[in-house]
């Protein structure tokens, strides 16, 4: 979990960060989603480590909640999300690995789908993994 969590944190410290020290006080309510919904078995961490057994990067799915459409039969959605991979271990194939992992995990229990928010680094590698962009828009309130 500890690694989860750090890398989290990391994960919005490069995504944005312009939020300082906003990224490291959302540790403690970070911690907690993350224990519960491992503990609810909605949540499964992915992580990558070196021969060495040094960790080199991460991931996590997240099967949440959905509503109920028409083109999907399940009311649940692998999310993937907080993806991150230590500076000395970029571009090295980590996070594709992560990802091929997270892939076959929700083949194996026959999702249909998966969806995840990309950043700009983050894109290509999805891209080329086969994932499609997708329309979403928000509201700040």
């Amino acid at each position: 979990m500890d690694v989860l969590v750090s890398h989290r944190l990391k994960m919005w410290g490069d995504i944005h960060p312009e939020l300082g020290a906003a990224v490291g006080e959302s540790k403690k309510i970070t911690r907690t989603w993350i224990r519960k919904r491992l503990s609810e078995k909605r949540l499964v961490g992915f992580i990558a480590r070196t021969s060495g057994g040094t960790v080199a990067g991460s991931g996590c799915i997240w099967v949440r909640e959905e509503q109920p459409r028409p083109t999907s039969p399940r009311l649940v959605v692998p999310y993937l999300m907080s993806m991150y991979t230590e500076r000395r271990y970029r571009r090295k194939g980590v996070a594709r690995l992560v990802v091929k992992s997270a892939v076959k995990w929700c083949t194996d229990r026959k999702y249909d789908r998966i969806i995840l928010h990309a950043s700009a680094e983050g894109r290509p590698l999805y891209l080329g993994l086969g994932f499609e962009p997708t329309n979403e828009m928000r509201l700040r309130l």
